[in-house]
């Protein structure tokens, strides 16, 4: 064994969980970003952490409102997932560059991908500084599914985005 980097080993866990995070911006307008340092952390109560970038304008938006949505993208939103990550929502209105098909999800004014394996409507309980980043603890409102769609992965230290599959 030898020493490597946090790079080398983010390529060599795939793959990771994604999620899109889901957000209010200040104008009232959809941000999506997606983020694979995503965690349950308890069960009773219902509870999950996420970390993403200080700068995020999502990190910004949940910290504001202390409201998200998290939703597991269907394999549909690889090209999405992959716009989505590549720009910051203060600077470009993602969605009018990629747009993509949107639900809602009862008992939230967030509205998320159509083709979501699962969502969790989310409240923000607690935000701790992680380095360069913000973990976000959050108690788990409500849970939605969808059995039948298949969700994507983070891939190659999350260089890309696609299913697992079974080996």
């Amino acid at each position: 064994m030898k020493e490597i980097s946090m790079g080398q080993a983010a390529k060599m866990t795939s793959p990771n969980p994604l999620v899109l995070v889901c957000t209010k911006k200040k104008d009232g307008t959809l941000n999506i970003a997606p983020v694979s340092f995503f965690m349950f952390s308890s069960f009773h109560p219902p509870v999950l952490a996420f970390a993403i970038g200080k700068a995020s304008n999502s990190g910004e938006n949940i910290r504001r409102t202390g409201k998200a949505v998290l939703a597991t993208p269907g394999v549909s939103l690889k090209e999405a997932v992959m716009a989505f990550g590549s720009a910051h929502g203060s600077q470009k209105d993602k969605l009018k560059e990629v747009p993509i098909a949107l639900q809602s999800v009862e008992g939230s004014d967030i509205q998320i991908p159509e083709d979501t394996r699962n969502a969790f409507v989310i409240s923000l309980m607690q935000t701790v500084e992680s380095g360069d980043h913000y973990l976000y603890l959050c108690s788990i409102d409500k849970v939605v599914g969808d059995e039948t769609r298949q969700a994507l992965f983070a891939w190659d230290g999350y260089g890309k985005a696609a299913p697992a599959r079974e080996g």
